[in-house]
């Protein structure tokens, strides 16, 4: 998993079978350009995507109170995907949607849902790629819910992390991938079958 911090102390499977890399203030850019994929290249914020069969992004947050437009982040993952591409062939990659905060204002909600659709729209051009709408699962209707987050708004509390993590482990499950991709009337991975 390649995230900011919003998924910091998440729990999706077993150590032995689950990395986490969680990057504080983190832009998709910032991911973009720590991943290698030639063997000249290493050091501590290099991230090594070769090797895995599933790999999910959470990112984008940080984009967002930036000021980047919907279509700044949507072609950022774009550049991100084509690089984890050229590292890994094979993996699965899962993009999940950036989540509302309460910090921010309804301006930025707004913003969410544009960038939700502008990246949506990039991961449907890439094969082995899908889109998961995570950000709902914080929502009531037009409300956030509040006792899944921190108090002062910004990630996850203990809650909501057990809750996004049981929806992952669910999603990513090999089952459970392989009917989204079919619902989405895209191919099934090979991996998935």
């Amino acid at each position: 998993m390649l995230s900011d911090s919003m998924l910091r102390g998440i729990r999706i499977g077993t150590r032995d079978n689950t990395d986490l890399i969680a990057r504080g203030g983190a832009k998709v850019r910032d991911l973009t350009s720590s991943i290698y994929y030639d063997s000249d290249r290493n050091g501590a914020r290099c991230i090594k995507v070769s090797g895995y069969k599933i790999i999910l992004l959470h990112v984008g947050t940080n984009d967002l109170s930036n000021g980047r437009t919907a279509i700044e982040v949507a072609l950022d993952m774009k550049e991100l995907l084509d690089v984890i591409r050229r590292s890994n062939r094979d993996a699965v990659v899962v993009v999940s949607a950036i989540l509302y905060r309460p910090v921010d204002d309804v301006s930025s909600f707004r913003k969410v849902n544009v960038i939700t659709t502008e990246v949506k729209r990039v991961t449907e051009r890439f094969r082995s790629v899908l889109f998961i709408r995570s950000h709902t699962l914080f929502k009531s209707g037009d409300s956030l819910l509040l006792q899944l987050y921190d108090a002062r708004g910004l990630h996850l509390n203990r809650r909501g992390l057990d809750r996004f993590g049981a929806y992952l482990r669910a999603r990513l499950s090999r089952g459970c991938l392989a009917r989204d991709f079919a619902l989405a009337r895209r191919t099934v991975p090979p991996s998935l079958r």
